[in-house]
């Protein structure tokens, strides 16, 4: 039997071996570029950054994750953001950017839950630099409408009337019936069995109609070719491809949904990287249970981090966020209290440093006996709420811990 004072060494072995290994910034408030100068150290040649977050309502991880993308885009030349937002929405306001205030920006591209006091600094970033680009990769409608069809307007094609009336007709009845149904969602009840019927006459008239778009598309194509508009050629496709994916699966059980959510949107960014931006340094801003790497349950999902190829994969640094204590808010916005991390969780090892932010790499990391917990099934507390077994070298490369968090404040 193996004694107290064995036991006791071994968990002291690891706390200290994270104090002495973790970077560590003292006011994240009043932090500037020099202080993470340690991530062109870790991050290296690597081409694309996962910024994790776990949860959608945290205030410390939206400024901490604002003052990486600053980093990254003025110290190592990182000029696209790939948010967990509408793939259409984010890229036509991108595309439209100089015509829209900050506030326009926010409010046409990304999700509601992060039109935030702390992610403001980052829109303004992106609406002052041409040369820093928003896309998104999520299927979903992140707002009520898009830009699709000013984006269509600002290019030099000449669309028969019906496409353009089609598309706008197509894009505000979508996002209607995602309200509409999301409500009984949002509530966890079934959608009744009228509606649900109402919905499917929708689904197949809105699938034919995307088969006469491509059709028109596919007409028109030599014009985009001829005038060098291959790049907008391409994303109206895939506009339309992850349209029809919504469109199909929306009515899923949430099981079936979440896994093929995850497959659509490493597929975009596969795409994103390899075809529409296949020269440019990404950073990917998603929660943590999207990004991780090498892992599956046993449902057998794959978050969309552990489905790109491996070449994508081998190109990019993953980084966790997570948080000791505090408050943070749903998506609802409601306000909710961060669970107490049981002893030998990441959060406890984490909690030894003496920072109030702290950074920790294991991406060169070797197995020693007083770093093996990041080698072996380590327990999490997801959202700060809910329990959760992880390989930590297995699923990031590195790891932001916040100490003290709270709710965003909402715009």
């Amino acid at each position: 039997m193996l004694s107290f004072p064995f036991i006791n060494r071994k968990y002291n072995d690891y706390t200290n071996w994270v104090k002495d290994q973790s970077y560590g910034i003292n006011d994240l408030a009043t932090s500037n570029l020099g202080d993470f100068s340690f991530l062109e150290e870790v991050i290296s040649e690597k081409r694309i950054v996962w910024l994790g977050e776990n949860g959608h309502g945290i205030r410390e991880h939206n400024l901490l994750k604002n003052k990486v993308i600053h980093y990254l885009y003025h110290k190592m030349e990182f000029k696209l953001i790939a948010f967990e937002s509408g793939l259409t929405e984010c890229y036509t306001s991108n595309y439209v950017k100089d015509e829209l205030s900050v506030d326009q920006l926010l409010d046409k591209s990304i999700f509601s839950l992060w039109k935030t006091e702390e992610t403001y600094p980052l829109f303004e970033l992106i609406k002052d630099n041409r040369e820093l680009n928003l896309i998104g990769f999520d299927f979903q409608p992140s707002t009520k409408q898009s830009l699709l069809t000013s984006f269509l307007d600002k290019i030099n094609i000449d669309f028969p009337l019906e496409f353009k009336s089609s598309i706008q007709n197509m894009e505000e009845k979508t996002a209607n019936w995602y309200d509409r149904m999301g409500k009984y969602k949002a509530r966890r009840k079934r959608v009744p069995k009228d509606i649900l019927q109402e919905y499917k006459l929708f689904q197949k008239e809105q699938n034919e109609q995307i088969d006469r778009l491509h059709l028109i598309l596919n007409d028109i194509k030599k014009d985009f070719f001829n005038k060098a508009l291959d790049v907008p050629y391409k994303f109206i496709k895939k506009v339309l491809d992850n349209k029809r994916h919504f469109l199909n699966h929306f009515t899923d059980n949430e099981r079936d949904y979440s896994k093929f959510r995850d497959q659509v949107m490493a597929a975009n960014l596969e795409w994103i990287c390899n075809e529409l931006y296949p020269d440019e340094k990404i950073i990917i801003w998603a929660h943590n249970a999207h990004i991780y790497k090498n892992y599956q349950t046993i449902t057998k999902y794959r978050p969309m981090g552990s489905l790109i190829s491996k070449a994508l994969m081998d190109d990019s640094y993953y980084i966790g966020l997570f948080m000791y204590e505090g408050e943070a808010a749903l998506i609802n916005r409601t306000v909710y209290k961060i669970g107490k991390p049981p002893k030998k969780s990441l959060e406890d090892y984490m909690n030894h440093t003496d920072s109030s932010i702290s950074f920790l790499d294991f991406s060169n990391v070797v197995s020693q006996p007083f770093n093996k917990w990041i080698f072996e099934k380590t327990l999490i507390l997801e959202h700060g709420t809910m329990q959760k077994l992880i390989t930590p070298a297995e699923q990031f490369d590195g790891i932001f811990f916040v100490k003290e968090v709270s709710p965003p404040h909402y715009i």
